[in-house]
């Protein structure tokens, strides 16, 4: 009898520890598949945080922290924190021409770096990134560019078994699970911008590695992620914009999800913007610019099951951003 309750004790804990595991990557913004990376809300402030190619496409150094927190009102509930830098660098025989920058032969370069830390409960994965890119003008009227990006990532990913709660010793917490367990990785972006419209590809999880934990025979698959990336902005007596974008996200085991949203500015100094994404989340995003300093707020209401035992979802972007006030291009503003 001793040995069959401790067998059930057993596959008690291996199950535990396994939904633990399932819930800390997949459960983020409501839905409960496929989400195995960050969820960035408002990707239109700073879009290198989704495809590496945006490191310093349009000439200028941003720097930007966030917070989101995905189910307000939840103790322990999914929350994200990243930090981001981006530029363009090498530049040489700048000069400001017909209210455009334009540099010379070089340039073309741009890195950047990315840092979060991932936490759902008893689960966390920190990830950071290294990015480079490099740009191509397409023609010499700099309307017309190119870019590509490249990142190397590593992610720690940790289960927190000394939290589980437990009246008995359990074996099988003692033979590793929950040790930290790093991930190696890559993404690959390319971007296509034609004066105000722009396009741009990403794979993330290029490796599609996989996790064991302790000495248990568990392997969890980081699927690859691919993400399509697409807008325009129109301007209106140079006072205010309209911009709508398309954010598209597939991954290689079959899910996906579309995002739509419209942003609406006045001279970069304030900005409206609406979003829907699938299945169920409606968003709406407010943001301020005081000089160099970019403020985003952006709230999240979903309309399934998650909406019963949560408030939705919110997220905070601080962007600082350098370069000189003279647009280099005529989408100098989007990113």
């Amino acid at each position: 009898m001793e040995k069959e309750n401790l067998t059930q004790k057993r596959i008690r804990i291996r199950k535990t520890t396994v939904y633990l595991l399932a819930a800390g990557m997949f459960f983020h913004a409501g839905n409960i598949a496929g989400q195995q990376s960050p969820l960035y809300s408002q990707y239109m402030l700073n879009g290198f945080v989704i495809n590496p190619a945006l490191a310093g496409a349009d000439g200028r150094i941003r720097m930007s922290v966030s917070v989101h927190d995905y189910l307000i009102g939840m103790k322990n509930g999914p929350k994200t924190i990243s930090a981001s830098v981006s530029g363009r660098f090498l530049q040489s025989k700048s000069k400001v021409k017909k209210r455009r920058y334009v540099h010379g032969n070089s340039g073309k370069v741009g890195m950047g770096g990315l840092i979060f830390n991932d936490c759902n409960g008893l689960v966390r994965r920190v990830g950071l990134q290294y990015s480079y890119a490099y740009h191509v003008d397409i023609n010499t009227a700099h309307t017309s560019q190119l870019s590509f990006g490249l990142s190397a990532a590593l992610s720690q990913i940790n289960i927190d078994s000394k939290s589980m709660n437990f009246n008995d010793f359990e074996p099988l917490l003692a033979e590793g699970f929950g040790n930290l367990s790093y991930v190696p990785d890559a993404v690959l972006g390319i971007l296509y911008r034609y004066k105000a419209y722009y396009v741009g590809l990403t794979a993330s999880n290029l490796f599609q590695r996989s996790i064991n934990y302790g000495e248990f025979d568990y392997n969890y698959v980081l699927y690859r992620h691919y993400f399509l990336l697409a807008g325009t902005s129109f301007e209106f007596n140079n006072k205010f914009s309209f911009s709508p974008s398309l954010l598209a996200k597939m991954t290689s085991n079959g899910v996906y999800q579309a995002e739509i949203a419209a942003q609406t500015s006045y001279k970069e100094d304030i900005w409206l913007a609406l979003a829907y994404r699938t299945p169920s989340v409606a968003s709406m995003m407010i943001g301020f610019r005081a000089g160099n300093v970019f403020i985003g707020y952006a709230y999240e209401y979903n309309f399934n099951a998650v909406r019963t035992f949560s408030k939705g979802s919110q997220e905070i972007v601080i962007l600082y951003r350098i370069g000189d006030p003279v647009r280099r291009y005529s989408w100098g503003t989007r990113f």
